[in-house]
């Protein structure tokens, strides 16, 4: 990479942190171009680069004869948290720490698939296969994925009824950076992203961490969340963009169906709404044929349509994509200036790997061994945990939500399963209030063995000395009650 495309990027990272900050207040001329040339001893190539760079991005606009002048609304000052605030800031951090993976223990409740389950052999044989025939793709990369690549996301996505261009589908690292990308081009800070609850603990993160505000809408575990309540959402609330999970939701499993996505995709257009769609599951389907996309019923191109491998891949090849025909010039503009560049190893494998139909094969021979995974850890935590448990496994993916009985806290289980070797994600994390507390999610990610057998009968065991010790102060309670009386 030249040191002149280089130095444009920084520059125009480094303008757009001054708009941002109020440095340029929304409404204010820019300093002209020989003056930003003086400023910052750069060319005047350099510096129209990145001018042109912001402009794409929405952040400031050219006048003719007049010079650039921002568009962007400084950050607003933050207030004093309240105590409350700070409180659930504590909270959140606590169940962070406690859902993180543990080292020294075995997880039932992380998504990471085990190296047998992943087609690391089949890209290890392309990724040599490529550097024999040309080292020097190790010192390649690309803004947006190259050509190739994305004509065959592309195309994936038509055979899903997503209607596309080339030029719609921006390649990213990974599919969390295809959902922040989205999210700090359609909001500003103080703005409020709606969501179904539960959802990812890595979406709510996200919004914190980019100081937007969430609202939280009750979804169902089975089929995810309602039309109706977006709408009632949508006339009470200022709300900036959506993000949903369609389709096997990382927390439930839940699925939307057809007829909900094509009200959905109306009530979009209607509000002239942005949604950020999520599909990562959507592969990993246990029915006849993989379920639609949202994307594929939105006709006024309102959904921005986020995806990637890592889950069926492994991290090694951790690429997400973002389709979107509305956005898609803010989107590159800002790619080009804030992300990392794509492998062109990573590329080209990935790429080879789709037009050989590679992953097609792997994932049919994936679904079928996670559906017999997800039967057994189904079966293993109905026999095994307490009386009033309840089970949710959605029809695809291979995450199973489990319900406590009443009073059953899933971090003081979560906490004592942990000095036993076992952990998995409370309920908690999905969430910002404490709706969740008496759920946790598992997976079926590894084959069901004696240790995993072992780590349900623990979690089982640990629930009913809880429930036991809770009978037991709640009787205690009510004798002190009757003896006072």
């Amino acid at each position: 990479m030249s040191a002149r495309l280089f130095r444009y990027r920084t520059l125009a990272a480094t303008l757009t942190d001054e708009l941002r900050s109020g440095v340029h207040p929304q409404g204010a001329r820019l300093p002209s171009v020989r003056s930003l040339c003086v400023d910052y001893a750069a060319s005047l190539a350099t510096v129209t680069r990145a001018l042109h760079e912001l402009e794409d991005a929405g952040l400031i606009e050219s006048r003719p004869r007049q010079g650039f002048y921002a568009c962007v609304s400084p950050r607003p000052a933050e207030a004093t948290p309240s105590a409350a605030a700070i409180a659930l800031a504590g909270r959140r951090k606590r169940l962070i720490e406690l859902a993180t993976k543990q080292i020294d223990c075995l997880s039932l409740g992380h998504l990471a698939l085990p190296e047998t389950l992943l087609p690391l052999r089949a890209l290890a044989r392309v990724a040599a296969s490529r550097l024999r025939a040309d080292a020097a793709v190790l010192g390649s990369a690309s803004v947006y994925g190259s050509p190739a690549l994305r004509h065959q996301l592309k195309g994936r996505a038509e055979r899903f009824g997503c209607a596309a261009d080339v030029e719609d589908v921006i390649v990213t690292q990974g599919e969390t950076e295809a959902l922040e990308l989205c999210l700090r081009q359609l909001t500003r800070p103080g703005d409020l992203v709606a969501v179904p609850s539960p959802t990812s603990f890595r979406t709510l993160e996200l919004i914190a961490s980019l100081g937007l505000g969430v609202l939280e809408m009750p979804a169902s575990p089975g089929s995810g969340l309602s039309v109706q309540t977006l709408e009632f959402a949508l006339q009470n609330h200022d709300v900036a963009v959506c993000i949903l999970e369609p389709n096997f939701d990382v927390a439930t499993g839940s699925l939307m169906g057809d007829e909900a996505k094509q009200q959905l995709a109306e009530l979009l257009a209607r509000h002239r709404l942005p949604l950020i769609e999520c599909d990562m599951m959507g592969d990993l389907y246990r029915g006849p044929q993989r379920p639609r996309p949202l994307k594929a019923f939105d006709s006024d191109d309102r959904v921005l349509y986020c995806g990637g491998f890592s889950c069926v891949t492994g991290p090694g090849f951790n690429v997400g994509f973002v389709i979107s025909g509305r956005h898609r010039l803010q989107l590159r503009a800002a790619r080009a200036v804030h992300g990392e560049f794509v492998s062109g190893l990573t590329d080209q494998v990935l790429t080879h790997f789709l037009v050989s139909g590679g992953l097609d094969a792997h994932l049919r021979t994936l679904r079928r061994q996670l559906s017999r995974q997800v039967t057994a850890y189904r079966a293993a935590v109905a026999s095994n945990f307490p009386h009033g448990t309840r089970i949710e496994s959605g029809e695809g993916g291979y995450q199973l939500w489990v319900e406590l009985p009443e009073g059953l806290d899933a971090c003081a289980l979560l906490e004592k399963s942990r000095q036993d070797g076992y952990t998995f994600v409370p309920g908690a994390v999905f969430s910002t209030g404490n709706r969740f507390d008496h759920c946790l999610r598992l997976t079926a990610a590894h084959p069901m063995d004696d240790r995993h057998v072992e780590g349900i009968r623990t979690l089982a065991s640990i629930a009913d000395q809880l429930l036991s010790i809770r009978a037991s102060n709640s009787g205690m309670s009510r004798a002190r009650t009757a003896t006072v009386a």
